[in-house]
């Protein structure tokens, strides 16, 4: 899929558009804080706003209203209940629809976002989909949108380097810029070192290529 002129803004400065080619199944943007991850999601649904692609996304920032959580998963849709059941029961939170999401844990706030996210969208966009998660359910969302990527494409923005293993595309940006963006078969330490601004060391963990920090 390609995305067009997308618009990214760091700070106050309005920087050049640019042109994304999102590959089948999951594409990662990493980048430290401020390097414009958000933005360009934001700036992707924009670019899709009136179009016929069916968009899921998930904020990394949301607001807690005092509503039923089945009530936060039908909110700006015409869709049944039944279309958000599958993916509740996937990531276990059926006994909190009636539950009053302001209620929730965060780590049970961004389970709900994710199930809403999964349910609505052939082409879904996250925001820090794990952060705030014990490590079953990181383990559990990411297992989740590994098994999905044959059914559905997902731009996820991450400080996780768990996710690269699992990536089909990775974006790298820096400063509202893309400075690398391909397989994550060829993403190398430097790459990723140039983007954090840190040591990052590539290790083989049961015949599976990751990236840690190099403390």
């Amino acid at each position: 899929m390609l995305i067009r002129e997308v618009r990214v803004r760091v700070g106050r400065s309005q920087l050049s558009s640019m042109d994304i080619e999102l590959s089948k199944g999951v594409n990662l943007v990493l980048g430290q804080n401020g390097a414009g991850k958000t933005t360009l999601l934001r700036s992707i649904i924009e670019s899709l706003r009136g179009s016929s692609v069916h968009k899921g996304y998930m904020p990394a920032e949301f607001s807690s209203p005092e509503i039923p959580v089945k009530d936060v998963l039908l909110a700006g849709t015409r869709n049944p209940l039944e279309n958000y059941l599958e993916f509740s029961k996937e990531l276990e939170i059926t006994h909190l629809l009636d539950r009053t999401f302001s209620t929730l844990s965060t780590g049970e706030k961004k389970l709900v976002l994710v199930v809403k996210a999964l349910s609505e969208g052939q082409l879904v966009l996250m925001d820090e989909p794990t952060s705030g998660l014990d490590v079953r359910n990181q383990a559990k969302v990411i297992s989740l949108v590994s098994r999905l990527r044959s059914e559905k494409d997902f731009l996820i923005a991450t400080h996780d380097l768990n996710w690269i293993e699992r990536a089909d595309q990775v974006i790298v940006m820096k400063k509202g810029k893309i400075i690398w963006q391909s397989s994550p078969d060829l993403l190398n330490e430097q790459v990723l070192e140039t983007a954090y601004e840190c040591r990052v060391k590539k290790v083989n963990i049961d015949n599976k290529k990751m990236f840690i920090l190099d403390f």
